[in-house]
């Protein structure tokens, strides 16, 4: 796990509640079979692989799901929305992710 990994995990453990979509998903998760809340993360159960759900959140003056595109965005060199999109959804979701890096990029 690298370290931008370990530090969203921290930055989003027991956040969720702040955003209105996955506060559901961790106050009835069982209601939701395509999702799976383990030691406060949510994370996405999707073609046998599960990636963790970024809630919708502040981090300092910017948005977690921001710094994350960010991230993502210059450890690819600029390539664009399409290829940010598919690195980004290998390990990361959430509802608006593709207009969300398409407005970023």
């Amino acid at each position: 796990m690298s370290e931008l990994e370990l530090d969203i995990c921290e930055d989003t453990r027991n956040q969720y509640y702040q955003d209105k979509f996955f506060s559901d998903i961790v106050k009835q998760p069982m209601n939701y079979k395509n999702f799976e809340v383990n030691s406060g993360l949510v994370y996405l159960r999707d073609n046998g692989r599960r990636v963790l759900c970024i809630p919708d959140i502040a981090l300092g003056n910017q948005r977690l799901r921001e710094v994350i595109i960010s991230h993502a965005h210059s450890i690819l060199v600029h390539l664009g929305p399409s290829k940010t999109t598919n690195y980004l959804r290998d390990n990361v979701w959430w509802k608006g992710i593709n207009s969300d890096v398409e407005a970023f990029c």
